[in-house]
């Protein structure tokens, strides 16, 4: 199924976590089963349908510009948004060269994914949400005995708990009003975004990702991506 909904890959950030890796290359660009993360998620939106993608650059972009080319190679028509200065992980949408007309799907950079991507932008325009948050379960083990209490009086102990929480996956899917809303040449961040939606009382729906999903964060997390991803 071709979509005419357009993506907006965010490619800017410095990696500083990563350095010394990242020193001479974008965090997007560093190889993930022998391909670069930014490269991957290019041909997964190219197979979820989405044929007009815009990646926002800043920090050794032109590495990231010379890889992917005008994305014919891969299948899409790819188009740049330059940032002169750090505009956070929404704020290039305000270089979008002219107002979208539908949904837009925006993507973090540095995630390694097999999302539904096209299931969370139906589930978007299904809802009628103004925004939604691609969510994921992570869990964690605390390695000791948690001890509840009442005042001085032990309660309960119990003994290295799994803790589960939804956590934002770095996708979203924005109504036009809510690109319309990033002035172009501010920063803005997209948790900040959706804080304004929710607190105007604008519906914001969460869509849960089942497949594979990695943020490239830490080396920790590169190791793990560069073990399961094929």
């Amino acid at each position: 199924m071709t979509r005419t909904n357009w993506a907006v890959i965010m490619a800017g950030g410095q990696g500083v976590r990563l350095r010394p890796l990242t020193d001479d290359l974008p965090k997007p660009m560093l190889s993930v089963a022998g391909r670069p993360i930014i490269e991957r998620l290019v041909l997964h939106l190219v197979g979820s349908g989405f044929k007009r993608i815009f990646v926002a650059v800043n920090y050794l972009g032109d590495v990231i510009e010379e890889h992917l080319g005008d994305g014919s190679r891969l299948g899409a028509r790819v188009e740049y948004l330059r940032e002169d200065q750090a505009l956070g992980t929404a704020g290039a949408l305000g270089l979008l060269p002219e107002p979208p007309t539908e949904p837009v799907l925006l993507l973090n950079g540095d995630i390694v994914t097999n999302a539904d991507l096209g299931g969370l932008l139906d589930a978007h325009t299904s809802g009628g949400f103004r925004a939604t948050i691609g969510t994921r379960r992570y869990r964690h083990t605390v390695p000791f005995g948690c001890v509840e209490r009442d005042g001085d009086r032990v309660t309960q102990i119990e003994e290295k708990p799994t803790l589960e929480r939804e956590v934002n996956s770095g996708i979203y899917a924005l109504d036009p009003s809510v690109v319309a809303r990033v002035v172009a040449g501010h920063r803005v961040d997209t948790p900040d975004l959706i804080a304004d939606l929710l607190a105007a009382g604008d519906p914001v729906g969460a869509f849960e990702i089942e497949d594979e999903w990695i943020d490239i964060g830490q080396r920790e997390q590169l190791a793990a991506a560069r073990g399961v991803a094929t």
